[in-house]
């Protein structure tokens, strides 16, 4: 049972991972005018990023979906756990690529003339660094349960908390690429944004844990 379980988390985690990338190298390389020799970090980081918003999304709406009575997401807490900690593991890659590439060349908007970061990039970065260091402390606690802690628990599993992350992402996302975003004839071989999707997705976590989160327990 717990070999098939396993086998169920690793075929959500690859799947949402392959299609991710998938799009992402079809977005930028094959219909787009990216170059190839940018796929291993550049592209990479489209895809992780946007398999990770899907993941964490996914599991912090697990719960939510079961209670709006959708029961084929009712996969259970140990669900929950290994599609977060996989969301958070390609998160942290991600921010490892960003940093990697973080330059006016690459993220035009987020720097203006004299090479300092512009108004969208600060509060992009501010929004994301905020994001991250919630999401860390949200495994943190989970994976280091101790007694003294559970008034820390109660509250990065709460409603509002949880809210507050989304939103959050949200943010980070909305500043990345909303210049980008009602204007179709800008988009890369025509394809949606991956920012554009990310929020999408994340915006649906969010009326889905307004609607099927109760406010006193996780």
């Amino acid at each position: 049972m717990i070999e098939s379980e396993q086998r169920k988390y690793k075929k959500i985690i690859w799947a949402v991972f392959g299609i991710s990338m998938g799009y992402a190298v079809l977005r930028y390389n094959v219909v787009g005018t990216v170059a190839w020799k940018d796929l291993p970090i550049f592209i990479l980081n489209k895809g992780v990023s946007l398999a990770a918003i899907v993941l964490l999304v996914f599991s912090f709406s697990i719960r939510p979906l079961t209670n709006l009575r959708m029961t084929n997401f009712n996969l259970g807490l140990e669900s929950r756990k290994v599609l977060g900690i996989s969301g958070l593991l390609l998160t942290i890659f991600h921010v490892l690529l960003s940093f990697l590439i973080f330059n006016p060349q690459y993220y035009p908007k987020f720097f203006e003339g004299d090479n300092t970061l512009s108004v969208i990039g600060n509060f992009s970065l501010l929004s994301g660094l905020v994001s991250f260091m919630v999401l860390g402390l949200y495994h943190w606690c989970f994976r280091n349960r101790s007694k003294g802690k559970e008034i820390l628990i109660k509250i990065i599993t709460s409603k509002k908390f949880l809210l507050g992350l989304l939103f959050m992402l949200g943010i980070h996302l909305f500043f990345m690429g909303y210049s980008t975003w009602l204007a179709p004839s800008k988009w890369q071989g025509g394809l949606p944004p991956i920012s554009l999707i990310s929020f999408v997705v994340v915006f649906f976590g969010f009326i889905v844990n307004v609607l099927g989160r109760p406010s006193s327990r996780k």
